[in-house]
Protein backbone atom coordinates (compact mmCIF):
# COMPACT_ATOMS: atom_id res chain seq x y z
CA UNK A 1 0.00 0.00 0.00
CA UNK A 2 1.44 3.49 -0.99
CA UNK A 3 0.75 6.65 1.26
CA UNK A 4 -0.33 9.49 -0.40
CA UNK A 5 2.25 12.93 -0.85
CA UNK A 6 -0.50 14.98 0.47
CA UNK A 7 -0.05 12.08 4.22
CA UNK A 8 3.46 11.92 3.93
CA UNK A 9 3.35 16.01 3.79
CA UNK A 10 1.52 16.15 6.19
CA UNK A 11 3.14 13.77 8.54
CA UNK A 12 6.66 15.75 8.07
CA UNK A 13 4.60 19.20 9.06
CA UNK A 14 2.92 17.86 12.00
CA UNK A 15 5.90 16.15 13.23
CA UNK A 16 7.82 19.83 12.49
CA UNK A 17 4.35 21.08 14.79
CA UNK A 18 4.91 19.13 17.88
CA UNK A 19 8.84 19.32 17.49
CA UNK A 20 8.48 23.30 17.52
CA UNK A 21 5.51 23.61 20.44
CA UNK A 22 5.97 20.56 22.40
CA UNK A 23 3.20 20.46 25.01
CA UNK A 24 2.70 24.59 24.25
CA UNK A 25 -0.16 26.29 22.80
CA UNK A 26 0.88 28.94 20.71
CA UNK A 27 0.14 28.06 17.03
CA UNK A 28 2.40 27.93 14.40
CA UNK A 29 2.77 29.24 11.30
CA UNK A 30 2.18 27.16 8.04
CA UNK A 31 4.99 29.17 6.45
CA UNK A 32 7.36 28.11 9.14
CA UNK A 33 6.20 24.94 8.79
CA UNK A 34 6.74 24.95 5.21
CA UNK A 35 10.06 26.36 4.77
CA UNK A 36 11.64 23.94 7.75
CA UNK A 37 10.23 20.82 5.66
CA UNK A 38 10.91 22.43 2.03
CA UNK A 39 7.40 21.55 1.31
CA UNK A 40 5.06 24.07 -0.75
CA UNK A 41 3.22 26.42 1.25
CA UNK A 42 0.27 26.05 -1.23
CA UNK A 43 0.03 22.92 -0.95
CA UNK A 44 0.43 22.38 2.68
CA UNK A 45 -2.36 25.12 3.48
CA UNK A 46 -4.66 22.16 1.49
CA UNK A 47 -3.19 19.73 3.40
CA UNK A 48 -4.31 21.75 6.88
CA UNK A 49 -7.57 22.45 5.59
CA UNK A 50 -8.37 18.89 5.49
CA UNK A 51 -6.79 17.98 8.52
CA UNK A 52 -8.80 21.52 10.23
CA UNK A 53 -11.99 20.05 8.54
CA UNK A 54 -10.82 16.46 10.33
CA UNK A 55 -10.87 17.92 13.42
CA UNK A 56 -7.13 17.04 14.13
CA UNK A 57 -5.69 20.87 13.85
CA UNK A 58 -7.57 24.13 14.66
CA UNK A 59 -6.31 27.47 12.99
CA UNK A 60 -6.44 30.44 13.93
CA UNK A 61 -6.14 33.56 11.36
CA UNK A 62 -4.45 37.03 11.71
CA UNK A 63 -1.14 38.31 13.99
CA UNK A 64 -0.29 35.64 16.10
CA UNK A 65 -2.07 33.40 13.93
CA UNK A 66 -1.00 29.34 13.61
CA UNK A 67 -2.09 26.13 14.01
CA UNK A 68 -1.93 23.72 16.66
CA UNK A 69 -3.01 20.49 17.66
CA UNK A 70 -6.86 19.66 18.16
CA UNK A 71 -5.82 16.97 20.66
CA UNK A 72 -2.64 16.16 22.26
CA UNK A 73 0.17 14.96 19.50
CA UNK A 74 0.71 11.95 21.74
CA UNK A 75 -2.49 10.60 21.06
CA UNK A 76 -2.67 11.85 17.05
CA UNK A 77 -2.22 8.61 15.38
CA UNK A 78 -0.68 8.45 12.05
CA UNK A 79 -3.98 6.31 11.24
CA UNK A 80 -5.78 9.45 12.12
CA UNK A 81 -3.90 11.28 9.70
CA UNK A 82 -3.86 9.14 6.53
CA UNK A 83 -7.56 8.42 7.13
CA UNK A 84 -8.19 12.13 7.11
CA UNK A 85 -6.48 12.62 3.72
CA UNK A 86 -6.75 9.41 1.92
CA UNK A 87 -10.12 7.61 3.60
CA UNK A 88 -10.35 4.42 5.04
CA UNK A 89 -7.76 2.21 4.04
CA UNK A 90 -8.80 -0.57 1.92
CA UNK A 91 -6.70 -4.15 1.77
CA UNK A 92 -9.03 -5.85 -0.86
CA UNK A 93 -7.46 -7.09 -3.80
CA UNK A 94 -7.26 -4.78 -6.93
CA UNK A 95 -9.35 -7.05 -8.90
CA UNK A 96 -12.84 -7.34 -7.34
CA UNK A 97 -13.59 -10.84 -9.42
CA UNK A 98 -14.58 -13.58 -7.68
CA UNK A 99 -11.86 -15.85 -5.69
CA UNK A 100 -12.24 -19.65 -4.74
CA UNK A 101 -12.76 -20.84 -1.24
CA UNK A 102 -9.37 -21.93 -1.52
CA UNK A 103 -7.83 -18.61 -2.63
CA UNK A 104 -9.93 -16.90 0.04
CA UNK A 105 -8.77 -19.40 2.94
CA UNK A 106 -5.14 -19.43 1.65
CA UNK A 107 -3.40 -16.29 -0.42
CA UNK A 108 -6.55 -13.75 0.76
CA UNK A 109 -5.65 -15.12 4.58
CA UNK A 110 -2.25 -13.93 3.70
CA UNK A 111 -3.37 -10.47 2.44
CA UNK A 112 -5.50 -9.67 5.03
CA UNK A 113 -3.33 -9.97 7.56
CA UNK A 114 -0.85 -8.00 6.22
CA UNK A 115 -3.20 -5.33 5.90
CA UNK A 116 -3.90 -5.69 9.44
CA UNK A 117 -0.76 -5.50 10.45
CA UNK A 118 -0.38 -2.29 8.27
CA UNK A 119 -3.13 -0.68 9.79
CA UNK A 120 -2.56 -1.74 13.52
CA UNK A 121 1.50 -0.08 13.08
CA UNK A 122 -0.08 2.92 12.03
CA UNK A 123 -3.18 2.85 14.14
CA UNK A 124 -0.37 2.60 17.29
CA UNK A 125 1.91 5.53 16.19
CA UNK A 126 1.38 8.88 17.09
CA UNK A 127 2.90 11.67 15.55
CA UNK A 128 4.97 12.36 19.27
CA UNK A 129 6.53 8.86 18.35
CA UNK A 130 7.85 9.96 14.99
CA UNK A 131 8.59 12.95 16.42
CA UNK A 132 10.25 11.43 19.15
CA UNK A 133 12.08 9.23 17.15
CA UNK A 134 13.60 12.69 14.98
CA UNK A 135 14.65 14.27 18.03
CA UNK A 136 16.77 10.98 18.70
CA UNK A 137 18.18 10.62 15.34
CA UNK A 138 19.21 14.41 15.37
CA UNK A 139 20.99 13.76 18.75
CA UNK A 140 23.17 10.57 17.40
CA UNK A 141 21.59 8.00 18.14
CA UNK A 142 20.60 5.02 16.18
CA UNK A 143 17.60 4.47 13.74
CA UNK A 144 15.40 1.87 15.06
CA UNK A 145 12.48 0.42 13.39
CA UNK A 146 8.64 0.33 14.57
Amino acid sequence: MKVSSKSRYALMALVELDLRTRGDVKPTRLGDLADERVIPEQYLEQVFAALRRAGLVTGRRGAGGGFTFACRPDQLSVLAVVEALDGALDFEPASRERFDALERATSGAVWRAAGEAYHDVLARTTVSDLADRERHLDAGGPAYEI
